[in-house]
């Protein structure tokens, strides 16, 4: 049987215990990344989806990082937007994560998600860093 690690980086305690999920999941090589959303580190969530992305994507960096990966090694991003209208200006954030060597990537609508003031949702899967 495959040995399973979760990943929940320093403060991210509240979120474990309120939510009920890891931010990640690590087992035979790969690392599955829960939801990421654009929470500031003080919990606030911006108005602007650029803003939200921004932290979304930061957020991202730093639960890979905690499973021993990185954004280098992402295999796939899937992207929930509450209005896809304004996927350009994810895009444009997205390029400042991934400048090159683009991940595949998914990106769709919903209806909404877990707080009403969120935006969007970025989850992500991924190899180790030295799983290649």
């Amino acid at each position: 049987m495959a040995e399973v690690t979760r990943v929940n980086p320093p403060g991210t305690e509240a979120i474990y215990q309120s939510y009920k999920f890891s931010q990640a999941v690590v087992a035979n090589g790969r690392v599955e990344v829960a939801g990421q959303v654009g929470l500031a580190p003080d919990f606030t969530v911006p108005e602007d989806v650029g803003e939200q992305a921004r932290h979304a994507f930061t957020n991202l960096a730093r639960v890979l990082e905690a499973a021993g990966s990185s954004l280098k090694h992402v295999l796939h991003l899937t992207q929930y937007l509450t209005d896809i209208r304004e996927a350009r200006i994810v895009d444009e954030v997205f390029a400042e994560f991934f400048p090159e060597d683009y991940p595949a990537r998914t990106v769709v609508q919903v209806g909404a998600l877990v707080l009403p003031n969120l935006k969007l949702e970025i989850q992500a899967t991924a190899i180790l860093k030295d799983a290649g």
